[in-house]
């Protein structure tokens, strides 16, 4: 039987259905999974995780996360123990996450062992940032030597093709969450929901630099000068949470903005049922899964020219509309079409639902993986 190993940080819980599918695929292909975690957690990841979902083999190797500078996101793990691991497992393929210091690990053990190894990358260009010429060489040298590659989308291809990759040797694997959870249970949630006369939009998110949720509370102020029905709920913690919070109360928005903190995914369906469209603002996300979350669940998005998903998710104007922030009067027209057509905005989000439960489930994901493993035999 032939053995994978797939080498990640932690598990998230929007990974374990993934890696759940994928190991029942390859079960079906005579080979076996297994899952090397740096670490079960790290500091700033609230989720909680229970170990009894896993279908699948797995261990940690119990790293303490990295952080450097001030930046609560640039956390990084040493993979120590990896090789000695990888030893023991003696795998015939090797799938690592992104370009991390695991993936140099694999690369230097894959010369010693002349093991095939695959790149699942996330990774895409940032407009306006250019890498440094050792990141660079760095990440093309990886590249160079991967048998094949695994990418969340289209723009993640595209970044590994210009790393040098094949286009043949790039496999998409839609990234994405278990999306029939997320329509089964806001449905469900939908039939009991209770009507406060207000129209609610939803952020999900990290309340962190990088997301500029000030961008929203500008908006709301713009808003609120026209109309009063309305109220955006933001869900999540981060380092801005304060920095935000006391830019609400010095406008006067505290009826209009309300910050709810994090919650757990069981915890969403009721935010998404009561919600008229994901108000998906970020400022460079290189994917962005809340925006398969919030269309897997039927509501319409508004989702930002700076998340990878975007241009792989959204048919604009048809089950979304991609956005730039930055053009308040626009996000405010698009909101207010959303409150005065409720029908066509239902519509929408219906189209949305469709369109993330058929091209972007689970299974097409799983599907990805196991194609780029079947080009190596």
């Amino acid at each position: 039987m032939k053995k994978v190993v797939l080498i990640t940080n932690i598990p998230n819980p929007y990974r374990v259905p993934l890696f759940n599918e994928l190991s029942k695929q390859l079960k079906n292909e005579n080979t076996r999974l297994k899952i090397i975690f740096a670490n079960k957690t790290y500091k700033r990841r609230l989720f909680r995780i229970n170990e009894n979902d896993f279908n699948f083999d797995y261990c940690y190797l119990n790293n303490e996360a990295i952080t450097v500078g001030n930046n609560s996101e640039n956390s990084y793990f040493t993979y120590k123990g990896l090789f000695q691991q990888l030893k023991n497992e003696k795998p015939d393929v090797i799938i690592v996450s992104g370009f991390s210091s695991a993936t140099i690990k694999v690369f230097l053990y894959s010369l010693i062992k002349r093991t095939p190894y695959i790149i699942w990358n996330g990774s895409i260009a940032k407009k306006g940032r250019k890498d440094s010429l050792i990141r660079t060489l760095q990440r093309r040298l990886l590249t160079s030597f991967a048998t094949a590659f695994v990418a969340y989308g289209s723009k993640a291809k595209e970044y590994l093709i210009k790393l040098g990759a094949s286009e043949n040797q790039v496999f998409i694997s839609t990234n994405t969450v278990d999306t029939s959870y997320f329509e089964i249970a806001t449905n469900e949630c939908r039939l009991s929901i209770d009507d406060d006369g207000l129209n609610h939009f939803l952020y999900l998110g990290y309340l962190v630099p990088r997301k500029n949720v000030g961008l929203l509370i500008d908006i709301a102020n713009n808003l609120q000068k026209k109309r009063n029905d309305f109220c955006i709920d933001v869900i999540g913690e981060g380092e801005s949470r304060e920095q935000l919070e006391l830019k609400v109360k010095n406008l006067g928005l505290s009826q209009f903005v309300k910050f709810h903190g994090f919650k757990q995914k069981h915890e969403l369906p009721p935010y998404f049922a009561q919600t008229k469209a994901l108000l998906f603002q970020t400022d460079f996300d290189i994917w962005g899964l809340v925006l398969n979350e919030a269309m897997a669940a039927g509501v319409p998005c508004l989702s930002s020219v700076n998340a990878g998903a975007s241009s792989d998710l959204i048919q604009n104007g048809y089950n979304g509309f991609i956005v730039d922030y930055e053009n308040k009067s626009d996000i405010i027209e698009k909101i207010n079409f959303i409150i005065e057509n409720p029908e066509k905005a239902i519509e929408m989000g219906k189209r949305a639902s469709e369109f993330v439960n058929t091209n972007a489930n689970i299974n097409v994901c799983a599907k990805g993986f196991v194609n780029a493993i079947r080009s190596i035999e």
